[in-house]
């Protein structure tokens, strides 16, 4: 699937439509387009059973040891608490991709800027990273987390200015196309009627004998990081704690990537 087709079918509309299998595709292919523009190697994108419960639903992972980006199966099918909602999972896929990104930069396998990649190294490695049951305020304050979360608002919102550009290209295209199919058939119900013998433009009638010239009348135009399971990253979450941040909260719920 191309990247122009995945953002046609994050259109509401259109997601509402596709099978769970479909929808995955959609984020495979959003995957795609992210890893190429960072210059790293695409993650397949899957789906799995991850936990929903009281305190939250854990919308995705980047699982390191596996290079796999895991989707919530729960939240893709009709009725689920996500599953009508292609931006946040699009959101889901963008951060854990991300998180790919970090773990290539921080193992010399992309070229970034050496400051960050020594703190995400540090981050990521075994005992660096916080997970979100052990402290929410400094899970979501962690290098790793700060940054996929800036980079995956970030990119959604050129993602949704890119979907409604192509809406618009594509409405203009359809408008064009109708313009000129009404043209066509207005023509031939405008068309003369002709006698034996005569010969006629498509100005007007002529007699016989007579040659009349042409008038043109127109034209219409218009995760887990190393396999030890801190990369589990959680975007938004219930506020925990004293002071901890609550974001993107949906019927008391918290909402979490990995």
């Amino acid at each position: 699937m191309t990247y122009e087709t995945a953002l046609r079918l994050t259109d509401r509309e259109a997601w509402s439509h596709l099978t769970e299998e479909g929808k995955v595709e959609v984020l495979q292919a959003i995957e795609d387009q992210a890893a190429a523009e960072s210059g790293r190697l695409a993650r397949p994108v899957a789906s799995e059973a991850l936990y929903v419960g009281d305190d939250g639903v854990e919308l995705g992972c980047y699982r390191h040891d596996q290079q796999t980006i895991y989707v919530n199966a729960y939240q893709l099918g009709e009725g689920s608490l996500y599953g009508d909602n292609p931006d946040k999972l699009a959101e889901v896929v963008l951060h854990e991709g991300r998180h790919a990104f970090q773990h290539d930069v921080a193992e010399g396998k992309v070229p970034y800027d050496d400051e960050v990649a020594e703190a995400w190294a540090k981050n990521l490695e075994p005992g660096g990273y916080v997970s979100f049951h052990e402290n929410p305020r400094a899970y979501y304050e962690q290098p790793v987390e700060a940054d996929a979360r800036s980079f995956a608002a970030s990119r959604l919102a050129q993602l949704q200015q890119e979907r409604t550009a192509l809406a618009e290209r594509d409405a203009a295209k359809e408008a064009q196309e109708s313009g000129q199919e009404a043209q066509g058939q207005g023509g031939e119900k405008n068309a003369p009627s002709q006698g034996p013998g005569e010969s006629g433009g498509l100005g007007g009638t002529a007699g016989p004998g007579e040659s009349d010239g042409l008038s043109d009348g127109g034209r219409g135009g218009a995760g887990q990081a190393g396999g030890d399971g801190h990369d589990d990253a959680r975007a938004a979450f219930e506020a925990a704690g004293e002071g901890a941040p609550g974001v993107a909260q949906r019927h008391s719920r918290g909402l979490r990537m990995m």
